[in-house]
């Protein structure tokens, strides 16, 4: 599951992969501030924590059929997240 966020203005970017019984991969943002599990391969959450006006923006899942051979990417609707 990969989960991503897109900021006003700015293109999406992606916050972490997750599988299951793999460690979560942040890449280049920190696990201070987000965490992502995914104990089953149909659901995993994502918590964005110590929230502030900054983190407001729109944030997506979207899975993959790893099967090695490419299979598009299916994203959910997104939830827009207002810090006030």
């Amino acid at each position: 599951m990969y989960w991503f966020r897109q900021l006003p203005g700015e293109t999406m970017k992606l916050i972490v992969f997750t599988s299951v019984r793999a460690e979560p991969d942040f890449g280049e943002f920190s696990k201070e501030k987000f965490s992502a599990t995914k104990a089953k391969a149909e659901s995993g959450p994502l918590t964005v924590k110590g929230l502030e006006a900054a983190d407001s923006g729109l944030y997506l899942c979207a899975v993959s059929e790893h099967n090695g051979n490419y299979e598009p990417a299916y994203f959910g609707s997104g939830t827009r997240l207002t810090v006030l």
